[in-house]
């Protein structure tokens, strides 16, 4: 026979085996959540004059608009790095998925745009080349949502839509 502590105890463990299961699930989501919110605190950051813009005079000058571009490819760089890094843990597909969804979106929260914006501008076909790696798949994600695409059908371990991916990110964003 269970007892009430038992019973709790079980109930517990479900819930956080049930959280986990999410998570991993979701974990190329959050991800990108994630990279989304710290680009959307850096863009703030600079506006607030914390750091130079690339309008400021500093970087107007000879060096400084080297030292701009060095800095771009840098970030770009950085940027496929941490791409990488969630595409290796994104075992269903669902960091795809969520930029794939956000893209057949009209309104977008604040959080939803500076996900999209990770990526750049969408490449029509016969425009331009997508970039390798990671930084190209997710890219080509938002190019295959904002054509009006299936998301669910082209991500099919994904077990979420776009709207449980955002709602399980935030969960995750402070």
């Amino acid at each position: 026979m269970a007892t009430a502590g038992t019973i709790g105890l079980t109930i517990g463990a479900g819930s956080a085996a049930a959280a986990a299961a999410v998570a991993v699930a979701a974990a190329g989501a959050v991800g990108i959540g994630v990279l989304g919110a710290a680009a959307l605190r850096r863009r703030s950051r600079s506006r607030s004059g914390q750091r130079y813009g690339y309008g400021s005079r500093r970087t107007r000058r000879g060096r400084g608009r080297r030292f701009g571009r060095q800095v771009k490819r840098d970030s770009a760089e950085e940027l496929e790095e941490a791409l990488n890094s969630i595409r290796k843990s994104d075992l269903t597909g669902c960091g795809k998925r969520l930029v794939c969804e956000l893209a057949t979106r009209d309104k977008l929260s604040v959080e939803e745009m500076a996900i999209l914006q990770l990526f750049g501008p969408t490449i029509k076909p016969g425009e331009g080349f997508l970039p390798p790696g990671a930084t190209g798949e997710y890219k080509a994600a938002k190019t295959y949502g904002e054509s009006g695409g299936d998301c669910g059908q082209a991500f099919p371990a994904c077990p979420y839509n776009g709207s449980q991916l955002m709602n399980i990110v935030m969960e995750y964003l402070p």
